[in-house]
Order: structure tokens, then sequence, then C-alpha cells
């Protein structure tokens, strides 16, 4: 739990897009450690809210929505995400951005964030290369991460690359981090019931060049989950207990 400087409890807001099956496993290690986990869901006409720099964190999680295709006409509410990255970057809390949310802040940062050309995407489990910063964090050679994803990000200026994917997934690069922000274009977050609403509401894409069938996703699940749960929990408690504003 990490608390203020009069000792309340300060809030870790979760940007949330869509509706899933269950609150992610990240949302649950979360609230089990004792954070003030706030669930914000723009995309169903909910505010953000005003950061003051005290907060315990804030992660923004993935989605269908593309922020290339943000406009004020179509889903505005991203353009407003922008901006609450820019703020929370600029005041200096720590912030993880899962697949979508990673591909936010790399926006944010003025990098490109595009589809492949041969529309080429990632669905199920691929290896990682793990760069000497992303050793550090915990990620290695050996670790297999579920993606899922048609769109990725060039590293961001002043950004430092953690890690890069296998030849196998369409999308090289897998995550960055810059001070106190963390990006995945990986999710480490997907639980299993969560996966089974991928297969049956974005089912369509499998067969699409660069994903793997339904079979190989379950057998990734299966022999693959518990390692990358494992890291995505102990990354968590590193990231917002470290990078927080402690009391004094």
């Amino acid at each position: 739990m990490v608390a203020g400087a009069r000792g309340e409890v300060r809030p870790l807001y979760v940007i949330e897009h869509w509706q899933i099956a269950e609150p992610d496993a990240g949302r649950q290690h979360l609230i089990s450690q004792g954070y003030d986990v706030r669930v914000i869901e723009p995309w169903k006409g909910e505010t953000l809210p005003e950061l003051s720099g005290e907060e315990a964190g804030v992660m923004i999680m993935g989605g269908p929505q593309m922020i290339t295709e943000a406009t004020k006409d179509n889903h505005p509410f991203l353009l407003d995400e922008l901006r609450f990255i820019e703020g929370a970057m600029g005041k200096d809390i720590p912030l993880v951005g899962v697949c979508l949310g990673s591909q936010m802040i790399a926006a944010a940062m003025n990098a490109k964030v595009s589809y492949r050309d041969d529309g080429a995407m990632a669905m199920g489990f691929y290896g990682i290369d793990a760069k000497p910063a992303g050793k550090a964090l915990g990620l290695n050679d050996n670790m297999m991460v579920l993606n899922g994803n048609s769109q990725t990000w060039e590293l961001p200026s002043g950004a430092e690359l953690l890690a890069t994917a296998h030849d196998d997934n369409p999308h090289s690069n897998q995550a960055f981090s810059v001070g106190k922000t963390l990006a995945l274009q990986f999710h480490p977050e997907v639980t299993r019931p969560i996966l089974t609403q991928w297969q049956t509401e974005f089912g369509a894409y499998i067969g699409r060049p660069g994903t793997q069938t339904k079979e190989q996703q379950d057998s990734g699940f299966e022999t693959y989950d518990a390692k990358l749960k494992d890291w995505y929990r102990r990354t968590l408690d590193k990231w917002f207990v470290n990078h927080a504003h402690l009391a004094t």
C-alpha cells in the first residue's frame, strides 16, 4: 500500500478501453496488494481525473481502438487520453501502458505508430529477445509473451528499448521505458477468460498472416502463462513501489 504524506492511500488509475470478461491479472494483483485501484472508462463517457502528481500510478490498458484513427469524430476520448498521458509523464507519475496503452505513450512522445504494410498482425505467444535494460527488469530470452495487436510503435526519441520479438512475430518492438514510464506491446495481463473472450470477439483475425491458431494459443497459454504472470506481478510491484513518491 502506498500512502501520501498525511497517511492517505493514493489512487492508482487504470484506464480501460473495452468490456473485459473479468478484471485482468494486473488489476487483481494491485488490489490484492492494497492499492486504491480506480478504473476509468473514457470509452463509456467517463471523465479522466485531474492528476495532482501524488498518485500511486497510472495504467493505460489495451483495447480494440487504434490511436492512429482517433479524431474529434472517431474515438475522441483517445485524444483526451494523449493529453492525460502527457500530464502523467510531466508530473513524473509512475505509468505503465499495455498494447494500445504502449502505442498511445509512443504517440504522445511523437513516435510513429502504424500497421504493417502487408497487413500482418500478432495473435498468440511469441519469443522475445531481451535487451540489457530489459534483463535488468527481469525479462529474458527464454520468455514467451502473449501478443494481440495489428499496430506497433517505433522507439520514441529518448526511450530505452527493453525487448524485441523473434522473426515469427510481425511486430519487432515489444517494450520500452523512459523515466517512470514503462510501455509493453505484449499482454501479460490476460487471464484465461479474457483469452477466451479474445478468441470469440476477435476470432475473425485468426488466420491472418502472423497469427497463431486457437489451438496454438491455448497450448501457449497453458505452457507459458504462469511464468509471464509471475514476471508481470513482480514488475508491477517494483514499478509502482520503487517509483512512487514515498512519504517523508
